[in-house]
């Protein structure tokens, strides 16, 4: 049995990853930081990622024949800041341990402003979290250049509900003011498709560098809004209204499309578009 790291277990992709992993039979330790995790397959493990000789000492004392990083996300400013020492500590203990590292970064790296962005695409972000997973990657490329870099778009999911979907659905039955953006582009990439790409990814340290995993359809903000309301069977009120980044002066990269060309090459676990997904929930329902 293979012996398995994943970092932010407690998180939304992190505690799905290790669900799946002790399923598929692997070894498996889940750190968090703030949230213990529930019992679902794994052992947690409290790890404050920001500490290096906690840090090291956790992945030597735990033996992975693989880590899979996913902890720091941008839902506060002490998460971004903690996104560049965490990947920084990480990358040098796995390469410390001769453990193979599946590095999760994202799509926002890229400016949007010249998609479709491939793989090899260099950085240039334009947000502070943006920055600070451009900068990781740079990390982990200088201490672990064997490592695997996942830039993902949107992961979504009705089962279990994602963040923002959560967040567009409390904001249609509380009759809050809801604003999704029609020139705003990504590819939401499905929980359940990226979790098993990164399990699989895991298994090949052969594959080394960036690989793009956006789901196989582009799709604006409003236009993905409007599938997961009528997905889960909600009709949209007045308080959800199409907008566009341009007129609230924010600043957010526009057009995010990926071309995953690697992950097709290389026949990865596919990245199904959001019609596709829901399409064989029904057909499953059915």
């Amino acid at each position: 049995m293979s012996r398995l790291l994943i970092t932010g277990a407690s998180g939304y992709l992190g505690g799905h990853l290790l669900a799946l992993a002790a399923a598929e039979r692997w070894a498996v330790t889940g750190t968090y930081f703030s949230n213990p995790i529930a019992a679902n397959g794994g052992a947690g493990l409290s790890l404050d990622l920001t500490d290096a000789g906690a840090v090291a000492a956790a992945v030597a004392a735990a033996r992975p024949g693989a880590i899979i990083h996913t902890a720091c996300s941008n839902r506060n400013p002490a998460n971004v800041h903690a996104i560049v020492p965490a990947a920084r500590h990480l990358a040098a203990a796995a390469r410390a341990q001769g453990a193979r590292l599946v590095h999760l970064s994202t799509d926002q790296v890229f400016d949007g402003e010249q998609a479709p962005y491939d793989d090899d695409d260099a950085p240039n972000p334009i947000t502070e979290y943006g920055r600070a997973k451009a900068e990781a990657e740079a990390a982990v490329r200088a201490a672990c250049p064997d490592a695997v870099i996942v830039r993902p778009s949107l992961i979504w999911s009705l089962d279990p509900l994602d963040k923002q979907t959560g967040w567009l659905v409390d904001g249609l039955c509380q009759g809050t003011r809801v604003t999704l953006f029609t020139d705003e582009q990504r590819c939401p990439v499905h929980l359940d498709d990226l979790a098993a790409l990164l399990l699989q990814l895991a298994r090949r340290p052969e594959l080394a560098g960036p690989l793009n995993a956006g789901g196989a359809q582009a799709l604006n903000r409003w236009d993905f809004g409007l599938r997961l309301l009528a997905a889960l069977r909600l009709v949209r009120k007045p308080n959800v209204r199409p907008g566009r980044v341009a007129e609230g002066r924010l600043v957010r990269p526009r057009n995010l499309i990926l071309r995953s060309r690697r992950a097709k090459a290389l026949q990865l676990t596919a990245l199904r578009g959001v019609d596709d997904v829901l399409a064989a929930d029904l057909r499953r329902l059915a």
